[in-house]
């Protein structure tokens, strides 16, 4: 694998651990090199030779990013720190313009974009709770107005309101018939609302007729506020009864402006008569450089044309005029197609006749409801016939050069327009001044084919109901707003209704076709060109020097406006509070004369000698800020607010909301560029203290240190510590069960020893030294002369067999003699004490032929375990090992006996000789006279009941393992019942016998049969026996033998059905028997024998788990541990797949409350960075192997080849089989997933008070919380280290009953749902930002949300519970279920596009429901603020905290917000699966983990300007390329899926990861 030197790491901080870590084969990967052709289909050609890189992604980096919401690439962001030291947001000016507002009564002078409706919101938000508060103590009710000049506005304004604010709202417009509404409809709505939204002309008519008056109202907001002058609406309120309203009773009043002028006059006259018109005082944030920054001035362009020569009338005006001039209502029509022939040439007129011909002719038709048109009367008649001639009139694309139909002006706009369409991503408007004007354009652009990347369309007013004119109703406008808006369209051809207020999105080109007549038609026009490097062209007519002198003549203007702002009194000007424009170390003209002694002022940090002075602590502190988590609607900085005092000037720094701390305050100074600096430094000074910079006085900065915290620790071989691919070889421990008690002892006192790291070692898996290793640890006693036996002994005398008993009496070959120590001691004679079990088998009819019941003998009391699942074809049934309460001792001669019966029941199974000392044997099996699957069962629930069924002549029959030659004569052969026979003729090849056939003859015929029969060939079964294997039938009348042979040891364990395993040999149907053998095993007891080691095998799993569970002391069932310990390469029913991704979330919410509790200080990134360091892959591995987890996992797949009761050696051992059976090799992934798994068993089995002491007991840092309820005492003590944020005043910011109601939930610390609902860009905060209880609330929901998926899909495998769990947490839901509960209208924030991005989204969202399209996951194409999803996890952050770290109310919060919202929209059959997520989960489900990620970004901002490579096995595999990252990513993975499925066959081919090796041998294993 390519990886950059400098990323390898050798160091594990295993110190001394010697454990083996594998690397994977090596597999030649030639995916790529055949058929470049095919290649391009999912690779660009420049990524064809791509190789992984320094800045590639493994899968483990891949998953973090996506579950913590990193930016893609960190580079990305690289002088981003400088950037924000430069980058200037007015949002301090106009938190205090709003402040002012709430004081006195204001007009905000702020330029377009500014945010001036943020303002407005905000004072509504507060003058609505002041309200709610009087409404407490007096009867009547106030309300608010919001006034504008323009319908479109009503609405606008409407939706931003509503979707920031918790308030009652009526809109009205003119068009809502408001005249003939009744004195009883105003009441109800003045009575019942909080705020009207409406035009200026229905409210002064409302108050002329008396149905509201003044003294009711608490606010009046008069947007676009310069109109207030003469006689409009605006000017007429004030002066006809603000004025007569008594001074005490009057509303508040706020105006907005991007300018105060409305005329011609002068600045200062303008300004002073719209203060005395609204009663009102301007203020402004005349920072220059601060807006100039903040609001991007276009650059401005004038281009000017020749005067029109004059055309005459054209053909079709001729002709119109013949026909239809005495018609009175073609007046209007024949006034506006000559002025746009005039104004823009005779293609337009023509084209615009055409335009309202058709119209005309269209209602003509409908009136007359299509009668023929030799019945229309005169007029309609000559109507139609002008219409079909103007059809041959204006063709389609005409040449734009063509004087002859095209004025100079508007041969300037098309030359104009064909260089500007070749800008990115163009964005423009065109203003007009005439409706007609608009429509004639828009039909010209749309008619040129050079021009079809222009989506054009028009925006103007309501127009006259005259016959030519064109109407469009404020729905049509806010539809062509919206369109414009999400880029359906790019050009909209606009009169002066685009010009103020209405929501347009910023573009990159404004032309003004028509020439402006007032300064306010200029400023905001040109204000619409808000993009970056955006164009204002304006069109001039150079024959006019009257424009050239108003254009000179506005600018002029506009200076002395801003100049006019600039000198207003410097409490009137907000910016002169604050020092935020002021260069970083710039003096502004301050001397420092008089403060040379300041300039020695420092802090020195001794350990490292690093300094802050004077000049350096003001960068220092926007930097700090820099490193602070923000989102697009928060520019987190300091402020810098000066104030004078009787000694000078003082600053007062505050710090975002979410600083470590509030800020400081200066001594007073001669200057105020000295206050700031004094001031800076002090605040360092704190931040030092409180450890937010590190000892070289550098931020900390959260992002780069996650992304460190994430970044791939490499071993020796380039794998990744903890990650899947890297695997290591571990000890595979035997269940202490199966020791000698003695023996478990001496481990018992092992184990409470230090770790030595030699424990972990690669073992011995030589047979020699294997053997060796099985002496037994028993230290021999005195010899005692016993002749004891509690039991009959049926066998008259026992051989010492394989030197059981005496070292001298070796096998032949295979193990050198010196290495098998005796069985027996000389002194070890007995008694040996052993213990009763009975092996229950519900086999039911599953078996052809009985199955015996077995009982279990062992050292110890077997434990109570529960049910054992076994499956076999598909079909699956159970048993269970019932122990007895007593035990029996038996003497030497009655153990030996069974020692023997035990070891040629494993041979016969295994076909394998095996070795072992009595004192290692594990357990003795042994047979009863009973069936599993007889009708009635048997009582063996005592001991003697049990004793009393052994079948001992079954024992003394296969220990001295006889086969006996088969007699038919012989009366007890007859039926050859429950028997075993082997046919010499076949390799001794064994049979169970069906049934003894006497229809049958050896002459028989052989009748034919399905598959491979070995008689093939032959006729007779006598005629086979004779030529194949030369042997003669000697009692030809004897019947022949129906068999059915035994197959090899099977895997019961695996539910799934396996194809049907090959027969590789032909096999016998019938035998002669007398060519036969009878086996001494029953074949009853053979079946049996056959489940016992799948059976065994599940009782060690069961066994180990027991013993991890009393080793680590953790609550957990035997089932539930028992699945948290088998690892999927098991190939088990159960695995820990489903309890790792519960303990994945249990993991995360736990440690999320220890870190929200014992970090008071720490911010949400801080926190993030100490999370995943507590709960990252590599730091639950490292626990797990310093717990030597990996003794008790179950790993490897049942396996025939390997299988043998602990403690027996065979004579053909192998080391790859000792190994097999010491040793297994686990991924560090795996051993960190146990640790998940652990922890959802825990929960499972005891909530969460067990969960948290299983984390505690898996070296989880918790460190004096022990127990759930300590969370609360130590949260407490925690708090009395930090300085009180939140304030008592802070309460009014929030509707405490409605969100309380919205909750169902009463807030006993209601300063928590303040600081739950406020956001970071709040300036001056008397309350912390959410974003604390919202990291903590991530957790919650994240646990709540899979606890839910586990409940409503209890058979859904993890893969499945993860897709639909990425449906359900992310940002688009939640900001979904914020919407739905209405929390929106609560967020405490000030950002303006905040405010617009609600709108927009509730907006959306409202449109998709009208449609009734809010079908499943609808939200997915929307753009939604994060804030909503903060706000959503904040919330239930804040009432777990509040309900003292109990779980239960933040449950029914879950309940009734979000449950609701996933069961109706996030099911199985709505989600839609992300690409990359089905390409990471098909890969893991074959084993493969060699999956790498590139993303390669770009400063561009095309449609592929962003690309990503994903690499399997370092060969590029397929790309993707968008103008987002995670687009390009989501299209790669999309290829890369596309590519797997066009070649299935790819993965088998490249992947050498072990995992899939080993799941593919398995399958040939058990095709085998």
């Amino acid at each position: 694998m390519a990886v950059a030197a400098e990323s390898i790491v050798f160091n594990d901080e295993d110190n001394g651990d010697s454990i083996a870590y594998v690397a994977p084969e090596p597999v030649v990967n030639d995916m790529n090199d055949h058929g470049q052709e095919r290649l391009l289909k999912y690779l660009d050609p420049e990524f064809l030779d791509a190789t992984p890189d320094s800045k590639t992604k493994f899968a483990e980096e891949i998953e973090a990013e996506e579950e913590f919401d990193l930016d893609e690439d960190l580079e990305e962001n690289e002088g981003e720190d400088d950037k924000l030291i430069t980058m200037m947001c007015p949002r301090e000016y106009q938190f205090e313009l709003y402040q002012r507002a709430l004081e006195d009564n204001v007009i905000a002078v702020l330029d377009t974009g500014s945010g001036k409706t943020l303002i407005s919101v905000m004072l509504i938000k507060e003058i609505a709770a002041r309200e709610r508060e009087a409404r407490m103590t007096r009867r009547s009710t106030k309300l608010a107005f919001f006034l504008v000049d323009r319908v479109p506005l009503v609405f606008q304004q409407s939706e931003v309101i509503k979707a920031n604010c918790d308030v009652v709202l009526e809109q009205m417009c003119g068009e809502m018939n408001v005249d003939n509404w009744s004195e009883k409809k105003w009441k109800t709505i003045y009575e019942e609302s909080d705020v009207c939204v409406m035009t200026a002309q229905i409210f002064l008519d409302t108050l002329r007729h008396g149905f509201i008056t003044l003294n009711s109202v608490n606010l009046i907001v008069f947007d676009e506020c310069h109109h207030a002058t003469k006689k409009h609406p605006y000017n007429l309120i004030m002066r006809e009864f603000y004025d007569r309203c008594r001074a005490d009773e009057r509303p508040k009043i706020f105006g907005m402006t991007a300018s105060p002028m409305h005329s011609k006059t002068g600045v200062y006259f303008s300004a002073t008569q719209l203060e005395q018109n609204l009663n009102s005082r301007i203020y402004t944030a005349a920072n220059l450089e601060e807006l100039q920054t903040a609001i991007k001035l276009p650059d401005e362009y004038e281009a000017s044309f020749s005067p029109s020569p004059g055309f005459p009338p054209t053909e079709l005006t001729r002709r119109a005029r013949e026909k239809l001039s005495h018609i009175k209502r073609f007046e209007r029509v024949f006034q506006v197609t000559t002025e746009v022939a005039d104004h823009l040439g005779p293609w337009c007129g023509d084209r615009l006749w055409q335009s309202i011909l058709e119209n005309m002719v269209d209602k003509m038709l409908l009136d007359t409801k299509g009668q023929p048109r030799e019945n229309l009367c005169d007029d309609d008649q000559a109507l139609y016939e002008i219409y079909q001639l103007s059809l041959a009139e204006a063709p389609s694309n005409p040449d734009i050069t063509n004087k002859r139909i095209f004025t100079p002006k508007t041969m300037k706009l098309l030359q104009l327009l064909k260089v500007l369409q070749h800008l990115p991503e163009f964005c423009g408007i065109i203003f007009v001044e005439r409706r007609h004007t608009a429509i004639a354009l828009n039909l010209l652009i749309k008619s040129i084919d050079l021009f079809k990347i222009f989506r054009c369309d028009l925006l103007i007013g309501h127009g006259s109901s005259e016959e030519g004119d064109t109407k469009m109703r404020y729905q049509d406008q806010n539809r062509m707003i919206k369109k414009f808006r999400s880029g359906e369209l790019n050009l909209l051809i606009a009169t002066n209704v685009a010009e103020e207020g209405l929501d347009i999105q910023p573009c990159n080109v404004v032309i003004r076709f028509d020439f402006f007549t007032t300064l306010i038609a200029y400023i905001q026009s040109r204000g619409r060109a808000r993009k970056p490097d955006s164009k204002y062209i304006i069109l001039t007519d150079e024959s006019n020097m009257g424009q050239r002198g108003m254009l000179s003549r506005f600018r002029d203007l506009e200076n002395e406006m801003k100049d006019f702002c600039r000198m207003l009194p410097e409490d009137r000007n907000v910016a002169n509070k604050f020092l935020q424009g002021m260069p970083l170390t710039d003096d502004s003209g301050d001397s420092d004369d008089s403060e040379d002694e300041d300039c020695e002022k420092v802090f020195i940090v001794p350990a490292t000698g690093a300094m802050i002075t004077m000049e350096s602590a003001v960068p220092l502190l926007h930097r700090y800020c820099g490193t602070l988590p923000s989102d697009q609607f928060s520019l987190l900085k300091p402020v810098f607010e000066i104030t004078s005092t009787s000694d000078g000037f003082q600053c007062i720094v505050h710090l975002p909301t979410n600083a470590v701390v509030t800020g400081a305050t200066s001594q007073p100074t001669q200057t105020k560029t000295t206050a700031k600096k004094l001031a800076a430094l002090e605040t360092c000074i704190l931040l030092f203290e409180a450890k937010a910079f590190n000892d070289h006085l550098l931020p900390n900065n959260p992002k780069r240190e996650l992304l460190g915290e994430m970044a791939p620790l490499l071993d020796k071989n380039g794998l990744v510590v903890g990650s899947r691919r890297r695997r290591g070889v571990y000890e595979k421990r035997t269940p202490r069960f199966w020791k000698p008690i003695v023996e478990e002892l001496e481990l018992e006192d092992e184990e409470l020893k230090p770790s030595d790291p030699q424990d972990d070692a690669v073992f011995d898996t030589n047979p020699e030294t294997a053997l060796v290793n099985l002496q037994p640890r028993i230290k021999p006693e005195k010899k005692k002369k016993s002749g004891l036996s509690h039991m009959p002994l049926i066998i008259d005398e026992i051989e010492d067999v394989d030197g059981l008993l005496n070292p001298e009496n070796q096998p032949e070959e295979g193990v050198d003699p010196k290495l098998i120590l005796p069985i027996l001691e000389e002194e070890d004679d007995g008694p040996f004490t052993l213990w009763f079990s009975v092996i229950e088998v519900n086999v039911g009819q599953m078996f052809e032929g009985h199955v015996r019941r077995m009982c279990l003998l062992t050292w110890k009391p077997f434990p109570d375990l529960p049910e054992i699942e076994l499956y076999s074809k598909g079909e699956t049934f159970t048993a269970i090992v019932r122990p007895l309460e007593e035990s029996v001792d038996y003497d030497t001669d009655t153990i030996l006996a069974l020692s023997h019966y035990n070891l040629k029941l494993s041979a016969a199974v295994t076909n394998k000789e095996f070795v072992c000392q009595v004192r290692n044997f594990p357990y003795f099996i042994i047979p009863l006279t009973v069936y599993n699957d007889q009708e009635i069962a048997e009582d063996l629930s005592t001991l003697k009941a049990c004793q009393d069924k052994i079948d001992w002549e079954e024992i003394k029959r296969t220990v001295e393992q006889k086969d006996s030659k088969i007699d038919l004569t012989n009366s007890s052969d007859l039926t050859l019942d429950d028997s075993i026979i082997t046919d010499p003729a076949d390799g001794n090849r064994r049979y169970f016998v069906r049934q003894v056939v006497h229809e049958m003859r050896p002459q028989s015929d052989i009748p034919p049969t399905e598959g491979k029969n070995r008689e093939a060939g032959y006729t007779t079964f006598e005629e086979y026996y004779e030529k194949e294997h030369d042997l003669h039938v000697t009692l030809p009348e004897q019947p022949l033998v129906s068999v059915q042979k035994v197959s090899k040891m099977m895997n019961y364990l695996q539910p799934t059905v396996g194809m049907m395993a090959q027969q590789k040999g032909r096999t016998a149907n019938y035998v002669i028997p007398e060519f036969c053998h009878k086996v001494p095993i029953s074949a009853s007891v053979y079946q049996s024998m056959m489940l016992i080691p799948s059976l065994m095998t599940r009782l060690d799993s069961f066994l180990l788990a027991n013993e991890a569970r009393e080793r680590y002391k953790i609550p957990i069932t035997d089932i539930q541990m028992l699945e948290a310990y088998t690892a999927p390469s098991a190939s088990m029913k159960m695995d820990y797949e489903r309890l790792e991704t519960l303990g994945d979330s249990l993991l995360k919410f736990i440690a999320t409350i220890r870190l929200y509790i014992n970090f008071p200080f720490c911010h949400e990134g801080e926190l993030h960075c100490l999370r995943i360091r507590v709960i990252c892959n590599r730091a639950l591995y490292r626990s797990a192997k310093r717990l030597k987890i990996y003794r008790y996992v179950t790993s490897q797949a049942f396996n025939r080849r390997y299988w043998r009761p602990h403690g027996f050696v065979a004579k053909s051992d192998t080391p790859d089989t000792l190994k097999e059976t010491k040793t297994h090799m686990l991924s560090d992934k795996t051993l960190a997933d146990v640790v998940e798994a652990t922890l959802g068993a825990a929960y499972l089995s005891s909530g969460l008070e067990g969960g948290l002491e299983t984390a505690i007991a898996m070296q989880i840092p918790f460190d004096d919380m022990k127990k759930w309820g300590d969370f609360l005492p130590t949260y407490i003590d925690s708090r009395k280290s930090v300085p009180a944020r939140a304030e008592i005043k802070a309460l009014r910011s929030v509707n405490l009953p409605k969100v309380y109601e919205a909750a169902g939930y009463t807030f006993k610390q209601p300063l928590l749902l303040v600081e739950a609902l406020t956001h970071a860009s709040l300036p001056n905060s008397t309350a912390p930002c959410y974003q604390r209880l919202e990291f903590l609330g991530d957790a919650i929901l994240d646990f709540l949300v899979i606890r839910y998926l586990f409940t409503k899909y209890p058979t859904f495998d993890p893969g499945m519970i993860t897709d639909i769990k990425d449906s359900c947490v992310n940002n688009h839901v939640l900001g979904i279920i914020c919407i739905e509960t209405g929390m929106h209208k609560h967020i405490i924030h000030y950002s303006s596009r905040l405010i617009r991005a609600i709108e927009h989204f509730v907006s959306e969202v409202d449109d998709l429901k009208k449609k009734g399209e809010a079908v499943g996951e609808y939200w997915r194409d929307f753009s939604i603020p994060k804030v909503l999803s903060d706000i959503v996890e904040s919330m239930l952050g804040a009432v777990f905290v509040d309900a003292g770290f109990n779980l239960e109310p933040v449950e029914k919060l879950f309940d009734l917000w979000i449950r609701p919202i996933f069961d109706k929209y996030v099911t199985p059959e709505l989600i839609r699966i992300h690409p990359l997520r089905q390409f990471t989960t098909d890969l893991q489900k074959f084993g493969c983990e060699g999956f790498m990620l590139r993303n390669h970004t770009s400063t561009g901002t095309g449609p592929k300007s962003q690309k990503c490579v994903i690499f399997l096995h370092d060969k590029p595999l397929a790309c993707g390329a968008a103008d987002n990252v995670k687009a390009a990513r989501r299209f790669a993975a999309a290829k890369a899926n596309e590519r797997l499925k066009d070649e299935p066959d790819l993965l088998k081919r490249v992947c050498n990861c072990s995992i899939g090796l080993r799941r593919q041998m398995q399958v040939e294993e058990d095709d085998d």
